[in-house]
């Protein structure tokens, strides 16, 4: 019988060449779907295998589909590994990496959603500089305000409202950031 570790070793080995030395900073679990998704996007797109996610392959009759399918193997190997064992168990079966990557993004995908906005507005109105400098301060705020932004997407209808609205948003930071200093 293979045990977790031993199954997170074998997932591990078959991970692509290019992609062996990248340490997943984020682990996917519960709560960090955004992190995640942004991680590793960007070293699919840094390694030019950013079309796995996106579905674009090579037919079963084309010549380049044996060097495909191994590529998307390995690429799946490495989502597997990039999220927990209780997570990549809810996909291992599935037969692609944009399989794996459409199931956890309509599982785990919160944009637009009324809780993610709200649970992001009570963390930057409740984020005090306590016995933070003020630079670790002012980046728990712009991480806070990156992931409020995610979830909150306002479309305007001409670029002048664009700017107004910008302008307010940037100016109501200002104030939260100016009552969370210390004294």
């Amino acid at each position: 019988m293979t045990t977790t570790t031993q199954l997170e070793e074998i997932v591990r080995s078959q991970q692509p060449r290019e992609l062996q030395n990248i340490q997943a900073v984020y682990r996917l679990d519960r709560k960090n779907y955004l992190k995640w998704f942004q991680l590793v996007r960007t070293v699919l797109k840094g390694k030019k295998k950013i079309n796995y996610l996106m579905g674009t392959r090579s037919k079963p009759g084309d010549p380049r589909f044996e060097a495909w399918d191994e590529e998307d193997s390995m690429i799946m190997a490495w989502l597997w590994n990039s999220m927990t064992l209780e997570i990549s168990n809810t996909c291992m079966f599935l037969a692609t990496t944009k399989d794996i990557w459409d199931a956890i993004q309509q599982t785990y995908s919160k944009a637009r959603d009324v809780a993610q906005v709200y649970e992001a507005k009570v963390k930057t109105i409740a984020a005090k500089q306590g016995s933070k400098t003020v630079t670790e301060y002012v980046n728990q705020l712009k991480a806070l305000w990156q992931e409020l932004d995610h979830y909150r997407v306002i479309k305007t209808k001409c670029p002048e409202d664009a700017t107004v609205l910008k302008d307010f948003i940037e100016q109501d930071r200002v104030y939260y950031f100016l009552v969370g200093l210390n004294p």
